[in-house]
């Protein structure tokens, strides 16, 4: 049996590998950590150069504030840092970095060459370091501000460089990390360079709507809305895209805390929450959220690259972001196009086989035959709650403005011309939609009517579950449902909401009682949602079913009135505009 091995320190060289292996995971967060140090700085210019994406060469070129000599050795020590001084500190950090360990972590596992100098000083600094042992320091000739090489990065550590990846791969993420923080940082001008050509070269922008349409394009700027909604404590700004605007991945959403490009599992929430209904599984809609609370309020030293932060009050957070995400994506006017003007009222063209008059609305389309869905079989005899009084409008009243319908192609889909291009609409998608507000406007009054159970069914959920259950007995009465304590952990169900008045309910009230879990009573309507989007959609005129032209105007104008009206409740678009602009580009007529 060998004897027990020896406690020793560790040497510098080593706690530094360590420490680059929470600190440096490839060279895109080299990248990050180098221009977070800039900005801190006080840069209004950032230059950052990479060759063979990253792998060989990093470097970074600021017009910050700059260093001398002192500063500058000690700014390649460990926990050395000009951000902090006790611990209170770190309560109130309003600087991207903090902790001191970067430079040392990087220059241990790198060739790495410092160059600074102040503006009010003739001559500058350069340091040389090799794998983390100083080779030189001297006098130089630099402008002011600092210069970082990072060049051959993990040459010292085989094991790290080989699960590095190829150069396109790893600019990928060079690219992606340069993109947060420009996008974060909208009053300092940025510039990439890749391999001796430019990427990137971006003038300090007025709004961040400005800097997005640079990095991303006119496409993606027309489909984004402002995030303006606050409590008085968190504040939520930046852009929203509005669906059916989407992609495959999360590339085009991005989210900043206080400033700082970061995440939270939280906020990942909120936000799939905030898409839930207007969004297809899988497809994710174009987001620059930024989230701005007291420093106190928000913990930054939780990742080690500081990419992830734990919020005092999660909740609250998540609650403000919902809502902000939902108001932004609501509205009558279609991506892209400015709201019609109200003042002026809209003439309509006159509907083919119409008469002049519009025609009278219709409050609700023939229901087609429903599907079996599990443990639900909603009741069809039950006419959805009708709109909320509203002032009566023009055909012309819609989303888009003026319209004429010109006919129907493709199994009922409806063709319209407007001042805009051309609209399609799925009438069923356009209809499950009118029907699916409904619903939930019906829950947010409590005006849902309830059925009774013949004979009451006792149900016996979790622990957590009843817990959850009896501190919102009140909500459920108030939404039809009539559930009352039968003794211990059981519960007594004598009635329910009569568009459920066949669904199982114990696994109902299962499915409810995780829903207020997860989403808490801010959100007590989520849990219905799903439910609500599969009895839509069952309700929800087929599309072989043709619309007379007064069901077809009824149907645009409930359509207009909805909060979301380009999106199914299941993510599928109610309508397709081809604009003006667009027909003339297929056309050749630019």
């Amino acid at each position: 049996m060998s004897a027990p091995a020896h406690i020793r320190v560790l040497s510098d060289a080593v706690i530094n590998q360590i420490a680059a292996g929470e600190v440096v995971e490839r060279p895109g967060s080299v990248l990050k950590e180098l221009v977070e140090n800039a900005i801190d700085a006080g840069a209004s210019r950032i230059e950052v150069e990479v060759v063979d994406g990253g792998r060989r060469l990093i470097r970074v070129r600021d017009d910050g504030g700059g260093m001398d000599r002192d500063n500058a050795l000690l700014a390649i020590e460990r926990h050395a840092t000009s951000k902090l001084r006790d611990l209170k500190d770190l309560d109130t950090i309003g600087t991207m970095g903090f902790r001191g360990e970067a430079l040392a972590a990087i220059a241990s596992v790198s060739q790495f060459t410092l160059s600074t100098n102040r503006a009010d000083s003739p001559i500058g600094t350069e340091i040389l370091i090799f794998g983390g042992k100083i080779q030189d320091v001297r006098d130089a000739g630099v402008p002011p501000g600092t210069e970082i090489a990072v060049r051959n990065l993990f040459f010292n550590v085989p094991a790290r460089r080989k699960f590095m990846r190829t150069a396109q791969t790893e600019f990928t993420h060079v690219r992606q990390a340069f993109l947060l923080e420009a996008l974060a940082n909208i009053s300092i001008a940025f510039v990439l360079r890749a391999d001796d050509e430019e990427v990137y070269h971006l003038p300090a922008a007025d709004s961040l709507l400005e800097r997005i349409r640079d990095l991303y394009g006119e496409e993606v700027a027309t489909h984004l809305r402002p995030l303006t909604f606050g409590n008085g404590v968190v504040e939520i700004g930046g852009f929203a895209g509005v669906p059916p605007f989407s992609r495959l991945d999360r590339e085009w959403q991005v989210i900043f805390i206080n400033g700082r490009p970061a995440g939270s599992p939280i906020v990942n929430y909120a936000i799939q929450n905030a898409y839930r209904s207007v969004l297809a599984g899988g497809r994710y809609a174009p987001l620059f959220l930024c989230i701005d609370l007291p420093a106190e309020m928000v913990d930054v030293n939780v990742h080690p690259a500081k990419k992830e932060v734990r919020f005092r009050r999660p909740t609250e957070v998540r609650d403000v972001i919902i809502e902000a995400i939902r108001l932004a994506i609501s509205g009558p006017d279609l991506p892209g196009r400015q709201m019609p003007e109200r003042a002026k009222p809209p003439v309509a063209f006159p509907a083919p086989h119409a008469p002049s008059a519009p025609p009278p609305p219709s409050s609700a389309l023939p229901a087609a035959p429903p599907a079996p869905v599990a443990h639900i079989q909603p009741r069809l005899d039950w006419t959805p709650p009708p709109v909320p009084d509203a002032p009566a409008s023009e055909p012309g009243d819609t989303p888009w403005g003026r319209y004429r319908v010109l006919g129907r192609v493709g199994g009922g889909v409806v063709v319209l011309e407007t001042d805009a291009g051309l609209v399609l609409m799925d009438p069923r998608s356009a209809h499950e939609r009118v029907l699916y507000e409904r619903l939930l406007g019906a829950i947010e009054k409590g005006a849902v009517p309830s059925q009774g159970l013949l004979p009451p069914v006792t149900i016996q959920p979790s622990p957590a579950q009843c817990q959850t259950l009896r501190r919102h007995l009140e909500l459920l009465t108030r939404m039809g449902f009539g559930v009352a304590e039968f003794g211990t952990d059981t519960f007594m169900v004598d009635a329910l909401p009569v568009w459920l008045a066949e669904a199982d309910p114990a696994p109902l009230l299962s499915d409810i009682a995780d829903g207020l879990m997860q989403g808490g009573k801010g959100r007590a309507r989520d849990w219905a949602r799903p439910i609500i989007a599969t009895i839509a959609g069952q309700q929800a005129v087929g599309l072989r079913r043709e619309l007379t032209d007064a069901e077809l105007h009824a149907l645009i104008r409930d359509l207009a009135r909805t909060e979301m009206p380009y999106t199914s409740p299941r993510g599928k678009p109610t309508v397709i505009l081809f604009s003006t602009q667009e027909l003339n580009r297929k056309f050749g007529r630019d």
